[in-house]
């Protein structure tokens, strides 16, 4: 992996984590189902439901708390501002529902963390119990500390909600 990709990589790897990269998805495919095909714009009067749609599609797929839409006052500013251009692109689309949903994105990745610090320690001490009782492994087990059973546990479980997640969108 060279100097230049590992930012890039880290970059996305902090995206996903935090589910921003789950937006971007979801933006898309909002866009693309209400966008008009010839300009591909997404016309000014459907920005209340594409974002409605946007909402209702992350509050099923990220698992964190409920997730509210903006005021209508909010989406009818956006929709002045826009009223004089032949529609919205993508790339505005995008930038603004990201904006509006930043703070909850950092809820979602507090949410995956805490739970996995939670359960970890409860799975670490499972585990070492369990494997007390395996002939040949149980000496192995004690020798290993609690604590680096507790982190792997931390960091595997914050990947296996990532994967859960991915698995409930198909």
């Amino acid at each position: 992996m060279s100097s230049s990709s590992k930012p890039n990589f880290f970059g996305r790897a902090w995206n996903r984590a935090r589910g921003k990269s789950d937006v971007e998805r979801i933006c898309k495919k909002v866009f693309d189902d209400l966008a008009d095909e010839k300009t591909e714009l997404l016309h000014i009067d459907s920005l209340h439901v594409a974002t409605l749609m946007v909402y209702n599609s992350i509050n099923k797929q990220l698992g964190s708390p409920h997730k509210d839409p903006p005021c209508l006052k909010i989406i009818g500013e956006k929709v002045e501002e826009y009223r004089a251009k032949e529609g919205i692109a993508f790339t505005e689309f995008q930038e603004m529902i990201l904006k509006w949903v930043e703070k909850d994105l950092r809820l979602v990745l507090v949410n995956k963390a805490g739970f996995a610090i939670m359960a970890a320690p409860l799975f670490a001490v499972t585990a070492k119990s369990a494997g007390r009782q395996v002939p040949r492994v149980g000496d192995a087990v004690d020798k290993v500390p609690t604590p680096l059973i507790a982190a792997a546990f931390s960091i595997g479980l914050l990947f296996l909600q990532d994967v859960w997640l991915w698995r409930q969108r198909d």
